[in-house]
C-alpha cells in the first residue's frame, strides 16, 4: 500500500532490498518469494526468484526450483515479476508495443491478463513481503503514462482498475521498483 497515494514529502533514496538489489534488464528480472509456486507457508522472503525472457518464452526459477515456462507468445519485449501473498507468480509485460499484466483476479478465481494502452516500461512488485504485513500488503503496478510522461500506479486492492499519478514528470521510464533497506517502496527511473 502507498500511504496517501503519494510519494513522500522529502526522498530517501537507498538499496533496494533483497532480489531488488540485484540488477535488472527490461528481459531479466528478480524477486524475493516463497520457498515455491502457491506455498507461502515459510513466507515471502525465502527464495531469490528470477524471471528471463528466452526467445518467446518467460522462464521463472530459483535455487532448487526447475526452471518453468510462465508465459510464451511472439512480440514480448520487457518482463517484470512479483508474486502476491499466496505465491502465485503476477507478470507485468509489453507485447508487440501493448503494456499488459498476468494476474490472479479473485472474481473469476483464475489468472487473467490484462491489457493497458497508453502506457510505457510496466514494473511490478508486492510492496511489502515482510510476513507481519501479508494482511496489509499489495501488489503495485507503476508505469510512465506516455500521454504525458507521468509516473503512476494501480493497486492489486483495486483490481489494476483505478490508476493514479504519483509525480507529474515528465519521465522517460521507469526500470524498477520494490522495498528499500529505509523500509519504503522506491521508484528507480530512466534518466
Amino acid at each position: 500500500m502507498i500511504p496517501g497515494n503519494s510519494l513522500t514529502a522529502t526522498a530517501t533514496p537507498s538499496t533496494f532490498s533483497g532480489a531488488r538489489g540485484l540488477p535488472v534488464t527490461k528481459t531479466v528480472d528478480y524477486e524475493d518469494g516463497g520457498v515455491a509456486i502457491q506455498d507461502p507457508s515459510q513466507g515471502l522472503l525465502v527464495k531469490r526468484w528470477r524471471a528471463r525472457l528466452v526467445g518467446e518464452e518467460v522462464i521463472i526459477d530459483a535455487a532448487d526450483v526447475e526452471p518453468f515456462v510462465l508465459i510464451s507468445g511472439a512480440g514480448i519485449t520487457e518482463i517484470s515479476l512479483t508474486f502476491d501473498q499466496n505465491m502465485r507468480p503476477t507478470l507485468a509485460f509489453v507485447q508487440d508495443g501493448v503494456a499488459k499484466l498476468r494476474w490472479f483476479d479473485s472474481l473469476p478465481g483464475q489468472v487473467v491478463t490484462t491489457n493497458y494502452t497508453g502506457i510505457r516500461t510496466p514494473r511490478i512488485t508486492l510492496d511489502d513481503k515482510r510476513y507481519t504485513q501479508t494482511s496489509s500488503s499489495d501488489i503495485i503496478l507503476a508505469y510512465i503514462r506516455v500521454s504525458d510522461g507521468a509516473l503512476c500506479f494501480r493497486m492489486q486492492r483495486e483490481r489494476f482498475q483505478t490508476e493514479r499519478v504519483l509525480d507529474a514528470g515528465p519521465h522517460k521510464g521507469l526500470i524498477k521498483i520494490g522495498f528499500s533497506r529505509q523500509l519504503q517502496l522506491q521508484f528507480m527511473l530512466e534518466v
